[in-house]
């Protein structure tokens, strides 16, 4: 789901250059540490389909990741920067003053700098001041008798085309996965329940711990680019929103790495939030309307960490197959808001009653057959429009609401363009999508789109027997609204707005 996320921003081919696939993973025989006693994969692999054209987890540094994101920054004339952390934070009902404090080398000087600004987005992390100085609990649990160290670091003597495993059951695990296809730098992890390696945060601690319990001697070391020590950590704060400042990331939950959810839920807060954000900045939608992010995330994050702790509990250290995850849900396809009050449904009216629409915000709605308003937008690859094949989600935009337009009558679908142009200010683009190509349906409000092998149809559960079908497509790639009729267009777009309920 994230990749599809960063289709939307137009970075996900330097994603994907910069990325590797999960290596599988490997188990060896100790003492010795060389013969393989397992092999297997940590997730069930999985296909491409015509609705999903992500199939399986990569691998991708933290690192190389917030590059590319500050690359893609600059290209807009936009910086980032570094060695400033928030000190102070104080609000009234029109502005946020943030107090930075200037560091130097990593350390806090005496110097500071003021910043005002309409809004503030803490995303400073699990230990970042956001989260404390606004005063919001971190419900949870810590796993005290735990402790987990992980970094990076070159390791020469040991091959890059499996994630290595050595450990002793019920004791620890030591890992290391090879963090490029070729090359000898690896993300090292060591592990354990009811295990503590507090004294191994040091680098040569580490060393030491590795050559001795995996008995590979041979492997000579570098150095790190970072280690750090935590204990797993099970939490999430009471709220994303206090005024004017909103939490995303780490600064809001955090969790065990089992399940690989931290980065991508990260990035699913930070979707959430902006389009919606960017809409009261331009005085189109109210200030009350940013309520809705902290309605739709905080079941998501929350059902997610129970899942993911559920994950690290039942990890397998009984056995030499340790660390495989089971379930479809981390994938992230099926997270949904159907009990959003801001999504707006014309074609289903059969929608479960609030409580039970709220549990399946992270699990969804997998295998019902059913597709509505709250829910992930499919892709659709084999749409031709212009002439040319591209898919749906290369037409989506992060900073545009779409609306999908189903049917080939042209009046009705002209009758949808023109309620939304003659009511709305609202930045959108609006696609009539057809199943043939005999159309001449283009014109200044529009765009045509042939469905040329029937895979939006498919995707949208619109059968051609139903007549007009509006689906609407939030910047977050999320369905807004599904209609019936052009006027049902006004049930959506006045949530938005706030000229409705």
């Amino acid at each position: 789901r994230t990749f599809e996320l960063f289709k939307t921003l137009g970075i996900v081919d330097e994603i994907l250059e910069a990325s590797t696939p999960i290596p599988t993973m490997r188990a060896y025989k100790l003492p010795g540490g060389t013969i393989p006693v397992k092999t297997w994969d940590l997730y069930e692999k999985g296909e491409v389909w015509a609705d999903r054209p992500f199939a399986n987890g990569a691998c991708l540094s933290q690192e190389t990741l917030e590059e590319i994101l500050r690359d893609n920054l600059r290209k807009y004339g936009i910086s980032v920067e570094l060695h400033k952390g928030l000190v102070a934070i104080s609000q009234n009902t029109d502005t946020v003053a943030a107090t930075l404090a200037v560091h130097n080398h990593g350390e806090p000087t005496e110097a500071t700098e003021l910043v005002t600004a309409h809004y503030c987005i803490g995303a400073d992390g699990a230990r970042g001041a956001t989260r404390k100085l606004l005063g919001l609990t971190f419900e949870g649990q810590t796993r005290d008798a735990d402790g987990m160290v992980w970094g990076d670091i070159e390791i020469n003597g040991l091959g890059s085309d499996f994630w290595h495993i050595w450990g002793k059951p019920g004791q620890f695990t030591i890992m290391a996965r090879p963090l490029s296809p070729s090359g000898n730098k690896f993300g090292i992890g060591i592990t354990g329940q009811n295990f503590d390696p507090t004294n191994l945060a040091a680098p040569e601690k580490a060393i030491e711990f590795i050559k001795t319990e995996t008995g590979r001697n041979e492997l000579t070391f570098g150095s790190f680019s970072w280690l750090s020590y935590f204990k797993p950590n099970m939490r999430m704060v009471n709220k994303l929103q206090e005024g004017r400042v909103f939490l995303v990331g780490d600064s809001a939950h955090v969790h065990s790495p089992t399940g690989g959810q931290g980065m991508n839920c990260s990035v699913q807060d930070a979707s959430n939030l902006t389009w919606k954000l960017a809409l009261v900045l331009k005085n189109i939608a109210p200030f009350s309307f940013l309520s809705s992010y902290n309605e739709e995330r905080i079941p998501v994050i929350a059902q997610m960490i129970y899942a993911t702790t559920q994950l690290y509990t039942h990890t397998d250290s009984t056995k030499s197959g340790w660390f495989r995850w089971r379930n479809t849900a981390l994938e992230m396809y099926g997270i949904n808001y159907r009990f959003s009050s801001i999504v707006y449904d014309e074609r289903d009216a059969s929608s479960p009653d609030s409580q039970t629409a709220l549990a399946h915000a992270y699990t969804g709605y997998e295998g019902s057959g059913t597709l509505n308003a709250g829910d992930r937008a499919p892709e659709a690859p084999g749409i031709i429009q212009g002439g040319q094949v591209t898919s749906l989600m290369d037409l989506l935009r992060h900073n545009l609401h779409t609306v999908l337009i189903f049917g080939n009558n042209y009046k009705e679908a002209q009758a949808v363009a023109n309620v939304l142009e003659e009511r709305y200010i609202i930045p959108i683009q609006v696609f009539a999508i057809i199943n043939n190509s005999e159309h001449g349906m283009e014109n200044e409000k529009m765009g045509v789109l042939h469905d040329s092998e029937g895979h939006a149809h498919a995707a949208y559960l619109v059968d051609g027997t139903q007549g007009l079908v509006v689906v609407i497509i939030r910047p977050d790639s999320f369905i807004g609204g599904i209609f019936k009729e052009p006027e049902g267009v006004s049930g959506y777009f006045n949530k938005i707005c706030g000229t409705g309920n």
